[in-house]
């Protein structure tokens, strides 16, 4: 009975497609998908030549020559096949995340290699005494007796593969288990088939449809890979190091973020971005040059290469040759760029002992790491103070919350034309039982970040509207308390009654706050923010523009929005005397005053700076020169010290060289 090849050419053109789109996914790149693609090639030329070797022989005519050829065809059918298992074994270690401990764990070398030793003895061996198949006279395959033997590795390896399986499984889905299980006993159903009913080939496809569902499920690109960089994404990495955690293996990084990303993809655009991206991946595999390392796209760039493999001149070799590639130009579809990167060299569990520490450093790379251009040892900066606070700045906001150690500080506000301090701006701080005081330029952006902001805006409010209840501040002369409100918390819909309900619940007129907006470039919804401005300010609450003059600042917006005050950033100060700075200066307080806005200049330090802000019509200052931020006994003390007359400025800097408490 003719045998039946249909199965081996509908193998063939499954495996085409699947070969294909590995490489038009970008799947080519990784440990896996390496081994998975070599995997895939030597099914596809298995069934190439198990095609060959039951076509040729009805269509060549007997002779010593045939006999020579279809000998090959039937020695490399045997050859792929065989090595199918062996290769399917190496990527079972590479996906499950274990190819560390198989390259350093000699038995596991010996269990795996000596099947495959005696399968590959026994074929060189066969090309002289053919003694697993000979082809006769009529170029037909006659099986030997040592086939027996190919048969009994062949089923080594397959029990092998299970027991690998089984010992890993925890280091995968049960559903990545489920089908990497389900090669084998469709592999041996085909070999049975085979046997029994030999002019059904269906050995290769019985190994194709599994590769099939693995490269949909297993392989499955939107999960472990990055489509623009080429790289894996962070769903890879992280998989990767929850496991070498887990499995308590060394591991060393080079994280790389490159500083402004935002900006340079505004300035190539989308298809240069990617292209840029693609670039970076490319020449980082360049440069470590060997399949022990793995290259992860986390997005918004910030790249990391990973290894297990523990050799510290290699390992810090490659952070210098990053480090030197970034900080050359490079032209990007002739764009010319060049940009500052952020590099770091660490060793796990050495340096980040658990996992949830290493994803938290990731988070917090930009504001822990301060060198740029230069590779930064996390072990030379661990100890450290600033690195305990950044690295920790979740765990201490959230421990922040849960033992009340968050405290307003309160800084006086001078009026020029009252010549006294009639507010005072209410700054939080927060101190942590470990370290100390926290800068709130450090927790601030955290909270926004983890969402935490939320919880600390609501004490705020509830903090400062208590504190003005329970303060008679008009004995001081005081008029009202500015404090700051998020971008988090403008965007918030119920942030109108939220505001009226506290003023209720202290018997506080909402004429004795005074909120203070930042205006940024973020992408936020300026709709609901004007809304909720709108609503406090016609219930009698008042609103500051802070920081005017740094970043994004819409003229427009502040003319259409009710705000009385505007408050020039300290940087109009620390720039005083820089050229040209006080023409900008005296226009932009011209041009504010037209717009009939009250001024405040913040950051005021010596008596020069507050001279010359006075005369050029700002109406608050601000700062230093006066006072700290101060607790709220200190801060009715100074109070006491210095409103006691028209001229208070002397009083108030005889109350500061004193030493009063201020922090």
């Amino acid at each position: 009975m003719p045998r039946i090849i249909t199965f081996d050419i509908c193998s063939i053109i499954i495996l085409i497609i699947l070969i294909s789109s590995l490489f038009l996914r970008k799947m080519i790149r990784g440990r896996s998908n390496v081994i998975f693609l070599i995997l895939a090639i030597t099914v596809f030329f298995s069934g190439i030549f198990d095609i060959l070797r039951i076509y040729c022989p009805l269509h060549l005519v007997p002779s010593t020559s045939s006999r020579v050829v279809i000998y090959i065809f039937n020695y490399l059918y045997l050859l792929l096949r065989n090595l199918s298992t062996p290769i399917y074994i190496l990527f079972i270690y590479s996906v499950c995340g274990m190819w560390h401990d198989f390259n350093n764990d000699m038995l596991l070398k010996i269990i795996w290699g000596l099947p495959v030793a005696c399968i590959l003895g026994m074929l060189i061996v066969d090309i002289y005494f053919h003694q697993i198949f000979v082809i006769d006279e009529n170029l037909m395959y006659v099986r030997g007796k040592w086939i027996k033997y190919m048969r009994i590795a062949a089923i080594w390896l397959l029990a092998y593969s299970i027991i690998c399986l089984i010992y890993n499984m925890n280091m995968i889905s049960k559903k990545k288990l489920y089908l990497l299980l389900l090669l084998c006993p469709i592999n041996v159903i085909g070999v049975l088939i085979q046997s029994y009913w030999p002019n059904y080939m269906v050995e290769v496809m019985c190994t194709t449809f599994p590769l099939v569902f693995i490269s949909l499920a297993v392989q499955k690109p939107e999960e472990i890979m990055d489509m623009n960089s080429g790289s894996m994404n962070m769903h890879a990495f992280r998989e990767e190091m929850s496991r070498n955690f887990a499995a308590k293996r060394n591991s060393f990084l080079c994280m790389v973020k490159i500083i402004d990303f935002d900006k340079l993809h505004n300035q190539l655009g989308k298809q240069n971005i990617n292209y840029f991206l693609y670039h970076l991946t490319k020449v980082f595999y360049s440069i470590c040059n060997d399949d022990e390392y793995d290259v992860f796209h986390l997005g918004d760039g910030c790249f990391v290469i990973l290894t297990l493999r523990d050799d510290v001149e290699k390992n810090e070799g490659i952070a210098v040759k990053v480090k030197d590639f970034l900080t050359g130009r490079h032209e990007i579809h002739k764009i010319n760029i060049m940009f500052d990167s952020k590099i770091c060299y660490i060793r796990c569990p050495q340096d980040l002992t658990t996992y949830e520490s290493l994803i938290n450093f990731q988070k917090n790379l930009m504001q822990i790491i301060q060198e740029k251009n230069t590779v930064v040892y996390l072990s030379d900066i661990s100890d450290s103070r600033d690195f305990q606070i950044h690295h920790q700045i979740d765990h201490i906001i959230s421990q922040g919350i849960k033992n009340s150690s968050f405290e307003m500080y309160y800084q006086p506000i001078y009026s020029i034309q009252k010549k006294q301090f009639v507010s005072a701006e209410a700054l939080i701080r927060l101190k942590d039982d470990n370290l100390g005081f926290v800068s709130p330029a450090i927790f601030i952006p955290a909270a926004e970040k983890n969402g935490a902001i939320h919880q600390i805006g609501d004490f705020v409010l509830e903090d400062v509207i208590s504190f003005i209840s329970q303060n008679s501040i008009e004995k001081y002369g005081l008029e009202y308390i500015e404090l700051n409100l998020s971008m988090a918390q403008c965007i918030e819909s119920n942030l109108s009654d939220k505001v009226m309900s506290l003023l209720e619940k202290y018997t506080v007129s909402p004429q004795k706050i005074n909120l203070e907006i930042t205006e940024t470039s973020e992408n936020v919804n300026y709709d609901v923010i004007e809304r909720n401005i709108n609503n406090l300010s016609s219930k009698g609450v008042s609103f500051s523009l802070d920081d005017f003059g740094t970043g994004y600042s819409n003229i427009l917006r502040i003319t259409k929005l009710p705000l009385n005050i505007i408050k020039l950033d300290k940087s109009f100060v620390d720039d005083l005397n820089k050229p040209g700075m006080k023409t900008i200066i005296s226009e932009t307080v011209s041009m504010l005053k037209k717009m009939n806005k009250k001024l405040l200049i913040e950051g005021v330090e010596t008596y020069e700076d507050f001279d010359y802000f006075r005369n050029i019509g700002c109406d608050y200052i601000q700062g230093y020169y006066f006072s700290r931020p101060l607790t709220k006994t200190d801060f009715f003390e100074f109070l006491k010290n210095s409103n006691e007359g028209p001229e208070s400025i002397n009083s108030v800097m005889a109350y500061s060289s004193s030493g009063g408490s201020a922090v």
